[in-house]
């Protein structure tokens, strides 16, 4: 992943005023611990005018369902929520060739209350984006990775708890 592409995403949908929480590595990375990640995790808040915005801006920086489906069909909750209920979707996956094969992964189900969360949202300012970055609070992401029970989310929070 190129930080440039990160970058231009990120600043884009920040434009265009999307609601949305940057999760999974990069919020690792936000919250203090270096590792690497190869694409953007998102959660966003899911009425519909949001996500037609957000995957427009998306489509317009040369990114496309990984699926063989159709992009607007994720923003009707109805078809979003039998495939989250008959295919088990967690992610709708959007992957950008142009873009150094940049997957930006958005949350099919938000994990958690969204307003609430995106008023604790960490920010962080970067070079490219001065005005910050939302990413979930730590106290969120220890909570999403739990969940997620894999080993590199046991590593993440072994990491981001420890106190020398």
């Amino acid at each position: 992943m190129r930080l440039s592409d990160l970058s231009d995403v990120l600043e884009a949908l920040l434009e265009a005023e999307v609601r949305f929480l940057v999760a999974g590595g990069l919020a690792v990375v936000a919250h203090g611990h270096s590792r690497v990640t190869h694409d953007l995790d998102v959660v966003m808040a899911l009425d519909e005018p949001n996500l037609r915005r957000a995957l427009e801006i998306l489509k317009r920086l040369g990114f496309s369902p990984r699926l063989p489906v159709s992009a607007a069909d994720f923003c009707d909750a109805a078809i979003r929520r039998k495939w989250i209920e008959e295919k088990h979707l967690q992610v709708f996956s959007m992957v950008s060739e142009e873009k150094g094969g940049l997957v930006v992964d958005i949350f099919a189900d938000s994990p958690f209350d969204f307003e609430k969360e995106r008023t604790r949202a960490h920010i962080v300012s970067l070079p490219e984006l001065p005005e910050g970055v939302p990413f979930v609070s730590k106290e969120t992401l220890l909570s999403m990775k739990r969940r997620a029970g894999r080993a590199i989310d046991k590593d993440d929070i072994a990491r981001l708890t420890f106190e020398p």
